[in-house]
């Protein structure tokens, strides 16, 4: 199937999205951290005007797959999801001004698969990309299964924490941990990570990031 327009989107009880369709009415949605995928066909559908909201045109997609979000009924309101086009998906992978360093993205990796809930199989690289790994995390909806492993960089990681940042309540315990992994004070997060961050608070993050709830 050839998609001609793309969107990505933080999207509660989804995590971090990507939306792709063309104007014959064709619809994906793919959880980017999974791999898990929803389609929509044409035939189902029907054209779809050059100025459609990715908001819309997702709600349609879980309305066809049975009002549910990745096998999963959601238990709240789409339409906090924040959408935004390709521009959006790089900035999110890049600094920015942020104080996190590579290998500091690759300890809270590290320390949010300390409990074997979230598994990486990593391999350090030549610059300009240092390491990558295979990430393995578990189906939520069918217990002792797990999806084929996703590859994620540094990128990904940085991807992870801005999906959180949005994605994650005001009164979650883990809010204000996002906001100290963001800061732009390279050793002031450095340090952080090193003595403060614990297994299940990265663990948290990521699974905001991955799934678009948590603990």
């Amino acid at each position: 199937m050839e998609y001609r327009d793309v969107a990505f989107g933080y999207v509660p009880q989804a995590g971090y999205t990507r939306l792709q369709w063309n104007y014959e009415g064709d619809i994906k949605g793919t959880r980017m951290f999974t791999g898990q995928t929803m389609d929509l066909g044409g035939k189902d559908y029907g054209p779809i005007p050059m100025d459609a909201e990715p908001q819309v045109l997702f709600e349609a997609l879980a309305a066809y797959n049975g009002h549910e979000l990745f096998g999963e009924p959601p238990t709240w309101c789409l339409y906090e999801a924040l959408w935004g086009d390709d521009s959006m998906h790089r900035r999110a992978r890049h600094d920015h001004g942020l104080g996190i360093s590579s290998d500091g993205l690759l300890t809270v990796l590290q320390k949010a698969c300390s409990w074997d809930r979230i598994e990486i199989a990593v391999e350090h690289l030549q610059a300009p990309a240092a390491w990558q790994a295979g990430m393995h995390v578990p189906d939520p909806c069918r217990e002792g299964e797990w999806f084929d492993p996703v590859l994620v960089q540094a990128g990904d990681v940085r991807t992870m924490l801005r999906a959180a940042d949005y994605l994650i309540p005001e009164d979650s315990t883990v809010a204000g941990v996002v906001v100290d992994l963001l800061q732009p004070d390279k050793a002031r997060v450095a340090k952080f990570i090193e003595h403060d961050l614990t297994p299940l608070q990265a663990e948290a993050i990521l699974e905001w990031a991955i799934f678009g709830y948590g603990p």
